[in-house]
């Protein structure tokens, strides 16, 4: 095999990598960006990734058909370990968008959907936009892209990824990405369940008075207040929180 053919093969697991995590990576995968756009993107930084790696890759010199179908599935469940965390964090934020809007009890209000095909609430369409523009101008790309050329180093290519490892860390990737989105939407959960329980009382108390339609709009104004006071914390403990999770991929 020539080295030309041998570069060629290299650089083609490194595309493959790259380009399964661009595909799942939040921005990059957004239904709003054209599929040329993503193709062309994959090839230049996989061109950059592969002039950093180059040293370290160790693949065979005379790969068989059979090997490098190997090497396509063992990088494409890398990138999926890789990138699938991150999407499920911002997917995170959206479903905290929708809880939000449940209990302010705005939750029929459609949203245009950011990224994703399927129906949102207009809040989660904020938070979505807006962590994906603080991902993006914080740097936070350019720090997962560094992670993904450390990958190489740690599951060089052909790595059989465990794959009830990989279904445990996610679950718990999972388990933990909600307890931060409960907590930074806390405050209006926990004013929304008061003030409903405060409501329900009432309304016990005197069934004659349509107490549900008088406390809507305590709701929905104290709701919108509160959100007001925190949005911007909650955006910003997220990009923290997304900081500290690509920091601890390698």
């Amino acid at each position: 095999m020539t080295f030309t053919t041998m570069s060629l093969t290299e650089y083609f697991v490194v595309f493959i990598r790259t380009a399964g995590c661009i595909m799942l990576l939040p921005g990059f995968s957004m239904t709003q960006i054209p599929m040329q756009v993503r193709l062309f993107f994959a090839v230049g930084m996989s061109c950059a990734i592969f002039m950093l790696v180059e040293s370290t890759l160790n693949i065979r010199a005379e790969p068989t058909v059979a090997d490098v179908t190997g090497l396509i599935f063992s990088e494409l469940i890398i990138a999926a370990a890789l990138a699938l965390s991150v999407r499920f964090l911002f997917l995170a934020l959206s479903f905290l968008g929708e809880i939000i809007m449940t209990f302010m009890g705005l939750n029929p209000i459609p949203g245009t959907p950011i990224g994703e095909d399927q129906a949102t609430t207009t809040l989660s369409s904020l938070f979505n936009i807006t962590a994906v523009v603080m991902f993006f101008s914080t740097g936070l790309v350019l720090q997962f892209m560094a992670a993904l050329v450390s990958s190489f180093s740690a599951l060089p290519p052909g790595f059989l990824v465990n794959g009830g490892g990989l279904v445990e860390s996610l679950s718990e990737n999972l388990s933990h990405f909600f307890n931060i989105v409960i907590r930074l939407g806390s405050p209006i959960i926990i004013y929304a369940i008061i003030l409903n329980s405060i409501s329900g009382l009432v309304n016990k108390l005197t069934p004659q008075i349509p107490v549900y339609f008088v406390s809507a709009p305590f709701l929905i104004c104290g709701g919108l207040v509160a959100l007001i006071w925190i949005a911007d914390d909650i955006i910003l403990l997220f990009t923290m929180e997304v900081e500290a999770f690509i920091d601890r991929l390698f």
